[in-house]
């Protein structure tokens, strides 16, 4: 009994040091989802998550087992939260680089309201809620058995028995992508810029429907202006070229990365860069993928498993619609942004290409 009495009070220090902790991350945090909340939307908007504590979310995830992704400012685990499966994304790699520790808080918090905003739509991961007694906030979407990351999907090999990517499949996924793009761009005061697209921001779901998810590089452009300058300075081969140059991000940026994703899942490829027959040195997908098209090599670029899914009888139908698909890939990453057709446009072409897909 004595051993017990004095080992609680060692312990009681550090669990009051850990709950005073956690209660002044929930404050900090809490300020700030309140802070960025009505710079962006206004005292009229709410945010319509659940607030977890540290506990729920160790509890749901068995104290972080069931890792199923690791990211450059993170680690996402399943878990579960009484019935329902959930998928917890959370920031504990952050302090091992300190060009995103810089501004981590500032991005997950932004993540959180924006997801918040567009939890109602069905190619957007849905937040159920988000925990913000750790450091950084951890974030808790809906998961489901059958949920696949784009990225494993495209690298899924033909014969490891799994459905793999139809080419009505990753038309839709474009589609799906190109409608969240949309909604950005036209349904909230000002336009929102995603501006940080890439092929691992992509779920795919039980149901053959692509989520979009991490909005934590958006931002909102200020009111009359068609451009805003981008504080993060981030820039990567999904971005348009021009922010390299700028760093000014339009609704034209999106209108890249869009392209750059779509040219991915023709290919089946999930690098940007890569080596070209004759050519000793990394070159953009963009470029690979036109230099085998003017040499009338379209079987040399597209993923082989979208041929085999088809009949002879079909193969001209489908090249032609893959042609087509491309056609507007690379439309939307031509280096000068008024080249490219604005995200609506791209969007509608793609909803028709999705409706007239082979029908032999």
């Amino acid at each position: 009994m004595d051993k017990m009495k004095r080992a609680f009070a060692v312990l009681r220090p550090k669990l009051r040091k850990e709950r005073e902790k956690r209660l002044f991350c929930f404050y900090k945090n809490g300020g700030l989802v309140l802070e960025d909340l009505i710079a962006s939307f206004g005292a009229r908007y709410e945010l319509p998550v659940r607030s977890f504590t540290a506990e729920e979310i160790i509890r749901a995830t068995r104290n972080f087992s069931e890792q199923v992704r690791q990211t450059k400012m993170g680690d996402m685990f399943t878990g579960n939260m009484g019935k329902r499966l959930v998928l917890v994304q959370f920031y504990n790699g952050l302090g091992k680089d300190s060009r995103w520790n810089e501004n981590a808080s500032n991005r997950i918090i932004r993540d959180i309201v924006m997801s918040s905003q567009m939890r109602h739509l069905k190619n957007v991961l849905q937040l159920i809620g988000c925990c913000l007694e750790f450091e950084h906030p951890a974030m808790v979407y809906c998961y489901a058995t059958g949920t696949e990351f784009l990225v494993d999907c495209l690298n899924l090999p033909a014969d490891d028995g799994k459905e793999i990517l139809s080419w009505r499949s990753r038309i839709k996924i474009a589609s799906d992508v190109a409608n969240v793009l949309v909604y950005l761009h036209t349904a909230f005061s000002t336009p929102v810029i995603f501006g940080n697209l890439t092929i691992d921001k992509v779920i795919i779901d039980q149901f053959g429907d692509a989520k979009l998810f991490d909005f934590g590089l958006s931002i909102s452009l200020p009111p009359g202006e068609l451009k805003v300058e981008n504080q993060l300075r981030w820039a990567d081969v999904y971005t348009d070229p021009q922010c390299f140059k700028s760093y000014f991000v339009t609704q034209k940026t999106d209108v890249y990365s869009l392209g750059v994703l779509m040219l991915m899942l023709v290919t089946g490829e999930t690098d940007t860069v890569m080596y070209h027959t004759g050519i000793k040195r990394l070159i953009h997908i963009r470029k690979h993928v036109k230099g085998y098209l003017d040499n009338d090599q379209l079987n040399q670029i597209v993923d082989p498993k979208i041929m085999e899914e088809v009949g002879d009888n079909c193969v001209h139908e489908l090249e032609q619609q893959v042609l087509a698909f491309l056609d507007l890939a690379f439309r939307c990453t031509e280096h000068e942004r008024t080249s490219r057709p604005d995200m609506i446009d791209a969007a509608k072409e793609l909803r028709q290409m999705e409706k007239s897909v082979y029908r032999c």
